[in-house]
């Protein structure tokens, strides 16, 4: 038989109802906070790799930018060494300029279509045309 100090040991052992309760919502808010600053340290990390792309992308810019005008600029040198005047050559190297932008822009007009989330749109008018068909 048990004495009553080892029955009331036993009682103090296993914590009450309220006790597990109070230390399930305690830990479920550490739990929380522990998964929001894991958030916020993923996107900090995020955003520093953008940050880097970013600064890549505008130095590949800058770049190209420059390597095609190093084209012109021989390209008209070019002619002009072959007898076109200079006038011409410029006017030459700007038309040849605003073709392959006016490709590039109607390449780029030709894409739109892609950008507009097709196939969830599509998605979404076969629902809604289903809970029509449904109603009717």
């Amino acid at each position: 038989m048990a004495t009553t100090f080892e029955r009331a040991a036993a009682v103090k052992s296993s914590p009450s109802l309220a006790h597990r309760i109070t230390a399930l919502v305690r830990d479920a808010g550490s739990l929380a906070r522990d998964h929001l600053e894991l958030a916020a340290l993923d996107a900090h990390r995020a955003a520093v790799g953008i940050t880097k792309i970013l600064t890549a992308a505008v130095v590949v810019s800058i770049l190209a930018v420059t390597a095609w005008l190093a084209f012109v600029a021989s390209a008209i040198v070019w002619a002009t060494d072959n007898g076109v005047s200079w006038p011409l050559a410029l006017v030459i190297a700007g038309v040849v300029n605003l073709v392959v932008a006016g490709g590039l822009v109607f390449w780029i007009k030709s894409q739109t279509g892609e950008l507009a989330f097709a196939a969830t749109l599509r998605q979404f008018r076969r629902t809604v045309d289903e809970a029509k068909s449904e109603v009717s």
